[in-house]
């Protein structure tokens, strides 16, 4: 019953062009503001560790807007389930930052793209399929039937993803030896033991190793991919590569490099970022919680 309700939404909502999103989604996001505490305090303490430097009101206007951008996730996943591949490519506009990609590739090494949760990150593997010939991560669920109606949508323009468990990594660390391109998301909290402390936006955030493990075990580029909206119901990939330290053997350098890549994506349009995310929940030894 749960699964068949979460289709039924996402085909609702894949009646939702994007040139209309904005205005749907504002005042859907005014109610949220309001009655979803948790997503606005979370947002607001989000945007108070990392720009200090910002006044309250700066900081509010970015968190409200950021909400919005929350909804329109929810109309796009309709999309990404249910609209045709030519369709959702006629949105695009043409892509910049591509010639990082092309060098990254041309290494002949595997390559690791990496998609933050700013923009519309679930759109990226289906309208850019064409860049992956290797898996791309994700972390499942708790409802398995879920799961496999997320799996079954997401990979219907033929990428195939794989769990971000030891069989997963296997099946990643593979194609990376091959020479494929696989893609991960870079700004989840790791489990405990599955991380170090590593400043983001110059607070201690627990980081992920995956990432700086697999690029240093097979000598891998790390490239960024970012789907930003554009006005007019518009969306435009951004690519922004990734200096060499994220292959550092030092994990507390390489996890230091993979966040200062997520916090230049999030420079491209701050208010695009996944803000509602709990972030900063793990403190190191000592430290109080930031969320009450």
């Amino acid at each position: 019953m749960k699964v068949l309700l979460v289709k039924g939404l996402a085909r609702l909502c894949s009646l939702v062009h994007p040139r209309w999103a904005p205005a749907l989604a504002s005042p859907l996001a005014a109610l949220l503001w309001l009655f979803a505490r948790r997503l606005r305090t979370v947002s607001l303490c989000n945007l108070e560790l990392c720009f200090p430097e910002l006044s309250a009101d700066a900081r509010r206007r970015i968190a409200r807007a950021a909400m919005v951008h929350y909804v329109r996730n929810v109309f796009e996943t309709g999309m990404s389930w249910y609209w045709s591949l030519p369709r959702l490519q006629a949105l695009f506009l043409p892509a910049v930052g591509e010639e990082h990609l092309r060098a990254a590739k041309a290494t002949g090494r595997g390559v690791i793209l990496l998609s933050p949760h700013i923009g519309s990150w679930e759109l990226i593997s289906i309208t850019r399929a064409a860049d992956f010939d290797g898996p791309v991560l994700y972390k499942p669920g708790d409802d398995p039937a879920i799961n496999a109606a997320m799996l079954e949508k997401r990979q219907r323009i033929y990428v195939p993803l794989v769990p971000a468990n030891r069989q997963g990594l296997k099946v990643v660390l593979e194609s990376l030896k091959a020479g494929k391109t696989i893609g991960a998301l870079p700004d989840q909290e790791p489990r405990e033991g599955e991380g170090v402390f590593a400043p983001f936006f110059g607070v201690a955030a627990l980081t992920g190793v995956m990432v700086p493990r697999l690029a240093a075990r097979v000598d891998a580029p790390v490239v960024f991919c970012v789907c930003l909206r554009m006005p007019r119901g518009r969306y435009q990939i951004r690519f922004l590569p990734l200096g060499d330290a994220i292959r550092s053997l030092d994990l507390q350098e390489a996890a230091a490099e993979l966040n200062r890549g997520v916090e230049q994506c999030i420079a491209l349009d701050p208010a695009q970022y996944l803000w509602a995310y709990k972030r900063f929940r793990a403190r190191p030894p000592g430290e109080p919680p930031v969320y009450r």
